[in-house]
């Protein structure tokens, strides 16, 4: 099972990182059973959050996430998209 880290819930959010939060979305899009824990930013490989461990292999940066999700798993987020509207939408999340 993955392990997604986080800051946890303030500010009357259920977690306040943004990043963490897009990474949570696409677990949940891919439909991967994971758990979350809470963490800080040293205890990530990057220093940042999120980071997610799956099967004991350590992936941070929401952006490596997601290309390790679509890579190990197969799970395609932009299924759907023509290639200029695949370009279209990594340029404006860059």
């Amino acid at each position: 099972m993955i392990t997604l880290y986080g800051f946890g819930a303030g500010f009357g959010l259920p977690e306040i990182s943004p990043f963490v939060t897009k990474t949570e979305v696409q677990l949940k899009m891919a439909g991967l059973p994971y758990r979350k824990e809470r963490a800080m930013p040293p205890a990530s490989p990057k220093g940042q959050l999120p980071f997610i461990d799956d099967g004991g292999e350590a992936v941070a940066d929401s952006t490596f996430i997601r290309a390790h999700i679509e890579r190990r798993y197969g799970f395609d987020f932009d299924a759907g998209l023509s290639l200029q509207e695949r370009a279209q939408a990594w340029r404006s999340s860059a």
